[in-house]
This record gives structure tokens, sequence and C-alpha cells, in this order.
């Protein structure tokens, strides 16, 4: 009985961990589909004007 719920509790974690693998790929594909926004009020944009 104990083998058996282990091997089920292993199962069961190796599906989440796929499906998160799954999803975080989706994000960083909408991540790197997404337009960079950059804040002008923020101190590295004044930095880099500054700068330039």
């Amino acid at each position: 009985m104990e083998n058996s719920f282990s091997r089920e509790l292993a199962r069961s974690l190796a599906v989440m961990l796929l499906e998160m693998h799954a999803e975080l790929e989706e994000f960083a594909f909408q991540m790197d589909r997404a337009p960079q926004v950059i804040p002008t009020g923020s101190t590295f944009a004044v930095e880099s004007q500054a700068q330039a």
C-alpha cells in the first residue's frame, strides 16, 4: 500500500513539474514578444540621457 502511494505521488509530482515547465516556457515566449517599456521617470533613464 505504501509503495503504491509513493509511486502515485511521484507520478503526480512529475506531471505537475511538466505542466509548470510548459507554463514557464509560454510565459517566456510572451515576455520575449512583449514590447519593452522603459519608464521615463526612472533613475536609469535619467542617467542614460545624461551620458549621451
